[in-house]
Parts: C-alpha cells; sequence; structure tokens
C-alpha cells in the first residue's frame, strides 16, 4: 500500500497544485495506514504518516493528545503548538448549555496546559489558559485557570476574570460568557453599558437573552425587546407582526419595574414615553395595532432561508 499510495500521489500532483479540494485516495489509504500504525503502537510511523499531509489537512491536536497519553510530552507539546493558536467557534445559540470544549481554540488550551502540568511546568500552563482566556471568554478555560491556581487565590481571580470580560471588545462575547458563568447582574450591565450594539437582526439569539433577563433584570430585557420591536416596525415586517405585538405586551408588564430600576440612564425613555412614540411613529401599521388591541389573532409564521428561520417562536 505504501508502493501504491507514494504512485498515486504523485499522479494526483496536477491537481493538488490547483489549490482547490479534491477527493484524494492518497488520503484515504493514509489514514487507513495510520489506523493500522495506531493500533500497533507505532507512533513514530503515525507521526510520519501525520507529517506528510499538508499543514491544513494535519490532526495537530489529536496527534497530540495520542503523544500525551503515551508520555511523549516534549512532542506532544510540539505539535499542539503547531500552526498557532485556533479559532473559537462555538454554536450561536446562547442558552442550551452547550459544552465549548469542541471550539478548537479551547481544546488547544486545555491540551496545551495539561501538557504543561505533566511536564512541571505549571506556571507556564496558567498563564497559557489566562492568556486563551482573555482572548475566548470561554467559560472551559477560565474553569481549569481556577482549578490550577493554589488555595484561596481563585475568588480574586474570577473576579479579576469579570472585569476583563467587562472590557472585552466584542459585546455579543462578553454577554454570552456573562450568562454561561450565570452572572445575570454582569450580563444586564453588559446590555445596558453597550445598548447601541444590539441589533434586531439578531432575533435569532435576543428573544431567549431577554426571556432569561425579564425575571431579576427588567431594564436589560426591556432594552433587548424594545431593539427587537422597533426593528421589526421599522422594517414593516408584517410576518413577524405577531412576535411584536408579544413583545409590546412583554414591555407593557416589564415597564413599571424597568422605569423604577435605578440603573436606568437618563436617556432611556421610562415606558410611557416609549409607547407614545411607537403610536406616533406607526400608527399607520394596522395589521400590528390589531393584533396588540385583540382586533385581530394570527399566529407567527415559520419559514425557512438558508440554513436558519427567518421568524420563530421564542
Amino acid at each position: 500500500m505504501a508502493r501504491r499510495s507514494t504512485e498515486r500521489h504523485a499522479e494526483e500532483a496536477p491537481q493538488r497544485a490547483t489549490g482547490r479540494w479534491f477527493y484524494s485516495m492518497t488520503d484515504q489509504w493514509r489514514q487507513i495506514r495510520q489506523s493500522i500504525a495506531r493500533a500497533r503502537g507505532d507512533l513514530d510511523h503515525l507521526i510520519a504518516l501525520e507529517g506528510e499531509k499538508s499543514e491544513r489537512g494535519q490532526d495537530a491536536l489529536g496527534l497530540a493528545e495520542t503523544l500525551r497519553d503515551a508520555g511523549r510530552l516534549s512532542e506532544a507539546l510540539d505539535w499542539v503548538r503547531k500552526g498557532g493558536p485556533r479559532a473559537h467557534s462555538t454554536l450561536c445559540d446562547f442558552l442550551d448549555d452547550e459544552d465549548e470544549s469542541d471550539s478548537p481554540a479551547v481544546r488547544q488550551a486545555l491540551l496545551e496546559a495539561d501538557i504543561l502540568k505533566r511536564l512541571d511546568r505549571r506556571e507556564e500552563a496558567r498563564g497559557i489558559l489566562w492568556d486563551r482566556f482573555r482572548d475566548t471568554l470561554a467559560p472551559p478555560i477560565l474553569r481549569a485557570h481556577l482549578r490550577a491556581l493554589p488555595d484561596f487565590e481563585d475568588v480574586a481571580a474570577e473576579e479579576q476574570a469579570m472585569a476583563v470580560a467587562l472590557d472585552h471588545p466584542v459585546p455579543l462575547t462578553a454577554l454570552r460568557f456573562f450568562l454561561d458563568w450565570k452572572r445575570r447582574d454582569l450580563a444586564a450591565r453588559e446590555v445596558i453599558a453597550h445598548r447601541g450594539a444590539w441589533s434586531g437582526s439578531d432575533w435569532h439569539i435576543l428573544p431567549a437573552i431577554a426571556e432569561a433577563l425579564e425575571a431579576d433584570q427588567p431594564l436589560a430585557a426591556t432594552l433587548l425587546y424594545r431593539v427587537l420591536l422597533d426593528d421589526i416596525l421599522a422594517r414593516a415586517r408584517s410576518k413577524a407582526y405577531p412576535h411584536g405585538a408579544k413583545y409590546l405586551q412583554i414591555l407593557d408588564r416589564l415597564g413599571p419595574a424597568s422605569d423604577a430600576d435605578p440603573a436606568r440612564p437618563p436617556e432611556i425613555e421610562i415606558h410611557a414615553t416609549y409607547r407614545t412614540g411607537l403610536k406616533a411613529n406607526h400608527g399607520r401599521k394596522s395589521g400590528f395595532w390589531g393584533l396588540v388591541e385583540g382586533r385581530v389573532t394570527r399566529e407567527p409564521e415559520v419559514s425557512f432561508i438558508g440554513r436558519r428561520p427567518l421568524w420563530r417562536e421564542s
């Protein structure tokens, strides 16, 4: 198979030179050979086969895990660092308690720190975790960092992490972190401080966030519901009017608590003023007001474009 793989690799050279993806039999055979090498415990052959791949096609983290488990820690460290820091990517469902450990950045940081710890380079391991947390605000990395600290240092470190998150340049990333960390007080603070950053086009995530904040953070929830409602009416999204009517009903309910919130900046209108403005600016949208006043009943429609619904019941 090794000889035939070499011949096939030469045959595929013109396709590989284009830089475009193609179905490579060489890659399939190499994976089979790697599986055999792994089953035999022949790590040197496994490494050699991995090295034959293009840098983009290498499973550097997977090989680093194998080498770590085999006790070949220096080699594992080289492989986990190969290609530099990975990107942090997660699904945008804020309240599903998904495990972010599958994110390449999280997986790399945790693995690198574990290898350094086994090499008795604990301070360096803690530094890696802290630096990667500052970049990603990924809860698994912060949890690993706090566990690695000496006794009684974790409380101050956690507060420092909250301050870092509040200063993060991407408000949505910080908001997600605070919700995951069960710090809804700080999530609300993020919503209020960056109230100009939220967009009704984020309808697929903002309703769930607003609902999560309703009970104990009514002002933050109010701001998000207003963003959603304003977007629906500004664009005259008639199919979304049932959602808009529901948001206005929630705003009516939250109004007293939101108005009384001591954290409310003076430039944020009280609910009565906001509602008057809606009527003045959108009074001719009879379809919407008919739903609000109960003269019209209509279930929210669900339609799909691409990979996500345009509107959905939240």
